[in-house]
């Protein structure tokens, strides 16, 4: 099953529009995705992050690759953009929902002082399904959903001085809606309860798929408000 890193990094099943001046949204619950397959054989920083700047970096100092697991973290070093063969060995080690936390140390010449300096650069990547959980019906439908059972319900009063809200929530491997909890309060107990219930009360998803044909579960975000999306 083919994936291509491009896809990876596009949100799944996004729902935004505009209700009562509020900006409403569920995505995946990462910044940036990399698929298991794409892990079992990668030889350079680029083969995991596409985009990594390889041209701007000409002495290196060290790199370091953690991965997480449930809460367990280990770690592997290597010396430049060319994975080590430890680095590679734990890469393979990572499932869907592990977080990889790459930190580059590298030489930067000061363009007018011309002294070296050391820096660092660090970015995180989410190991995502094959195939990301999909709400029934697409697109559309989410975003019907969302502004019938949550966004409408908001009093335009409040909706007017409202933040954002953060919902994290995760698609079973049966694609059951679980785990809903509040991570940012809308500051008002009400509204936390309309954009909770709305969330758990959403029908079957078609649950994530992994590398192998199994179905996954994976993790979602919802999030509301005219700032932070």
């Amino acid at each position: 099953m083919k994936t291509t890193i491009s896809t990876l990094l596009l949100v799944c099943f996004v729902s935004i529009s505009f209700a009562q001046d509020l900006r409403f949204e569920v995505r995946g619950k990462y910044t940036r995705g990399v698929s298991k397959e794409k892990l079992m054989s990668p030889k350079t920083m680029s083969d995991i992050r596409p985009g990594y700047p390889s041209s701007m970096i000409e002495e290196y100092t060290s790199t370091e690759i953690a991965v997480i697991t449930h809460g367990q973290t280990s770690k592997a070093i290597g010396l430049n953009e060319t994975l080590s063969a430890e680095q590679q060995s734990l890469l393979q080690t990572a499932d869907v929902g592990s977080n990889i936390e790459v930190n580059v140390g590298y030489i930067h010449q000061n363009p007018v002082t011309l002294i070296p300096d050391i820096r660092q650069m660090h970015f995180v990547i989410t190991v995502v399904p094959e195939v990301e959980a999909a709400y029934p019906g697409g697109r559309e439908e989410l975003n019907s959903y969302l502004k019938k059972n949550a966004i409408d319900k908001i009093p335009a009063s409040f909706s007017k001085e409202m933040k954002m809200a953060l919902i994290h929530f995760t698609v079973t491997e049966e694609g059951k809606v679980s785990n809903a909890s509040v991570i940012e309060s809308s500051k008002d107990p009400e509204i936390d309860k309309i954009l909770l219930k709305a969330i758990r009360k959403m029908p079957t998803w078609k649950p994530a798929v992994n590398a192998e044909g199994k179905n996954v579960e994976q993790e979602f975000e919802f999030i509301v408000g005219n700032e932070g999306c």
